[in-house]
């Protein structure tokens, strides 16, 4: 998209009542893809000129339907993601990512270029490159950012141009370390789980006396850790690197997710790990038993939470979060 021309925005579900979007889907679908839809039926993403759903899981699938037939978006378009990544399905996605190419360039006349799609993948790499070290910075003691400071800084990066995002990344590493403000020393925790649009969850934990300094997220570390291969057919690197990197809970390969949670785990230095599941969040609450089972094996206490994804939902989990807080901290 990028290469296009085209801004990618996230389109995010928001806190509050989700009224308009539960008149059209069942009260047991997942509440941020509730929260998504509803948004859109507010009006709030009329300014689109396009809208790009994903089978990524049942739920974000269907909502495609709900999109073409109910908002006011005037381009909708479905990319087939396969589950796992054999090269039968990388084959297979990178034919999808061509058809999304050619149907970007019907549509909106501008041409993806190998000049424009390599320029892309520069500034897409180096933007990745930057947050990882930019979340290194949480591996200090105490950390030279907070959890919700960086969940932040990574968010805007998905709403806005990555070639500014760049630059003000790079502004924000020049100054960090000479920062007086520094975030204080707290229980160190890892989160894990479903989609975070926000960072109320994490300034919960903040709040209490955690200190959220690594995440198994898809808008967290899952969505930076992997670089495209800029070796070779770069639309073939594009499309490898979204079924080789770290898998979200959709995909089949929950093992290698698994290993980079326990891994970010060791390599932060962790005392405990908050797992939260957006309620309804069907692939996520199949994987919560197993992760917590292999986070268990490494050592590490798990809070297993439920939320759903609203300011109100958030309100009852404090008390939780508070306890687990305090249990942790005061393991030696």
């Amino acid at each position: 998209m990028f290469a296009a021309g085209a801004l990618p925005v996230m389109v995010w579900g928001g806190l509050g009542d989700t009224r308009l979007a539960d008149a059209y889907m069942p009260s047991n679908s997942c509440s941020f893809a509730r929260g998504c839809f509803n948004a859109v039926l507010k009006g709030e993403y009329d300014y689109l000129d396009a809208l790009v759903e994903t089978s990524s899981c049942d739920n974000r699938g269907k909502t495609y339907d709900m999109y073409v037939n109910y908002s006011k978006i005037p381009n909708v378009y479905f990319i087939n993601a396969p589950v796992t990544n054999t090269e039968k399905a990388h084959e297979f996605y990178y034919r999808e990512v061509v058809r999304f190419k050619e149907w970007l360039e019907h549509t909106f006349g501008r041409a993806v270029t190998d000049y424009s799609l390599k320029n892309a993948v520069e500034v897409y790499n180096e933007n990745r490159a930057l947050l990882r070290e930019v979340y290194d910075l949480k591996r200090k003691r105490p950390p030279l950012i907070s959890g919700s400071e960086f969940m932040e800084l990574a968010l805007s990066g998905l709403v806005m141009p990555k070639d500014e995002h760049n630059r003000l990344l790079r502004q924000f590493l020049g100054s960090v370390k000479d920062r007086i403000d520094s975030s204080k020393e707290g229980v160190r925790l890892l989160v894990s789980g479903s989609v975070l649009d926000n960072s109320e969850l994490i300034r919960l934990i903040e709040s209490v006396g955690g200190n959220v300094v690594a995440d198994d997220l898809c808008t967290g570390s899952r969505y930076f850790w992997n670089d495209v291969d800029v070796h070779g057919d770069l639309l073939r690197g594009v499309a490898r690197r979204y079924l080789d990197k770290v898998p979200s809970s959709f995909m089949f390969r929950r093992g290698e997710r698994f290993s980079h949670a326990v891994d970010l785990a060791k390599r932060f230095d962790v005392a405990g790990v908050v797992m939260f599941v957006i309620k309804y969040c069907d692939t996520h609450m199949f994987d919560a038993p197993l992760l917590r089972d292999e986070l268990k094996a490494a050592g590490l206490p798990v809070l297993y939470l439920e939320w759903e994804h609203s300011l109100s939902g958030l309100a009852g989990l404090k008390t939780r979060v508070e306890a687990f807080v305090e249990m942790v901290g005061g393991v030696k």
